[in-house]
């Protein structure tokens, strides 16, 4: 498997201390507002002098100030990805590319150099390029990029206006019978451990208007490949809807699945365990979600033709499909 393996590096992180923070104990403000460290990890860290307060090394006891200025030269392990990325199209105003599962494509929680968006600048030397939409990192298929930020604008303002056509495949569990629409609002599901999860349940919270076309393609013995045509844009929508009727989408580890099974995903994670490997308890389950934007077609923002660019269906979801 191509990849940018696991490596260790210095990230300087800076911020103001804040006003509700006067008067406190700088390991006290510490351990409350970044809890990656508890209260011994954050003395470690001022031990091995990794903390400046102002422009002096901290010792932990100082009484802050508002404005101070704390610097945290953080030792941070980057998780290995998949890299294997294709460029579909290159134009002088967007790039379109094919994103593997298992790369985020933007800095995130530990990705910070290991993204879609790095990568590219690094391998096409274009500085400016920017990402107008995003992909969840195991969703695999079309990206675009924008050259600058100009164009990044212009393509925004395409999917605010819903007028961005995106078709995504999806192998789901159980048999899919006929076309439907999903029409149910989506918002946070109240009772869940895991924050980012949404629900399209009757007792979701901050519910937004969602609506998205299902078409069932081929089956297998207990499985259906399905195309997705979302005409919103809300956050986990496919996934969403799609538990929501019954039919989640194969290895999904958030939707269709217990709170547990999300919460030790993310604990393997942060233990360093190669999470594209799969879990090692699950040997039925594929390695990722296997969703993939497939297709998408849109207003050119400096031609103005109508363009559509389209990613083939990653080898898997056929073998998944029939297994």
């Amino acid at each position: 498997m191509a990849t940018h393996r696991a490596v260790t590096s210095t990230l300087v992180l800076t911020c103001r201390i804040p006003a509700d923070a006067r008067g406190k104990q700088l390991i006290d403000y510490l351990a409350a507002r970044f809890r990656y460290h508890d209260v011994a990890g954050w003395r470690r860290e001022l031990a091995a002098g990794r903390l400046l307060l102002g422009d002096k090394p901290a010792r932990g006891d100082e009484q802050l100030r508002t404005g101070m200025r704390l610097s945290y030269r953080k030792q941070h392990r980057e998780p290995p990805v998949d890299d294997r990325f294709t460029v579909l199209h290159r134009d002088a105003a967007l790039v379109a590319v094919d994103k593997p599962a298992h790369l985020p494509v933007h800095a995130d929680g530990p990705f910070q150099r290991h993204t879609l968006i790095a990568l590219l600048r690094e391998r096409l030397d274009d500085p400016e390029l920017q990402l107008p939409h995003r992909l969840d990192r195991e969703t695999s298929g079309v990206c675009l990029v924008a050259r600058d930020k100009t164009v990044q604008a212009a393509i925004q303002a395409q999917f605010a206006a819903g007028t961005v056509h995106k078709v995504y495949l999806a192998v789901v569990d159980g048999h899919v019978e006929a076309p439907f629409v999903a029409d149910q609002p989506i918002g946070l599901s109240p009772d869940s451990e895991v924050k980012i999860r949404r629900s399209a349940a009757p007792d979701a919270t901050a519910t937004r208007p969602a609506r998205t076309r299902f078409t069932p393609l081929r089956r297998g013995p207990r499985r259906s490949l399905v195309q997705c045509e979302p005409e919103t844009g809300r956050t986990h929508q496919i996934r969403v809807h799609l538990e929501a009727f019954g039919h989640p989408v194969l290895g999904d580890k958030l939707y269709g699945r217990a709170d547990a099974d999300y919460l030790a995903f993310v604990h393997r994670s942060k233990a360093g365990h190669d999470v594209r490997l799969g879990d090692p308890t699950r040997p039925d389950l594929p390695h990722r979600q296997l969703l993939h934007a497939w297709r998408i077609s849109l207003q050119h923002p400096t031609t103005g033709e109508q363009v559509t660019y389209e990613a083939p269906l990653p080898e898997e979801f056929e073998r998944w499909l029939q297994a």
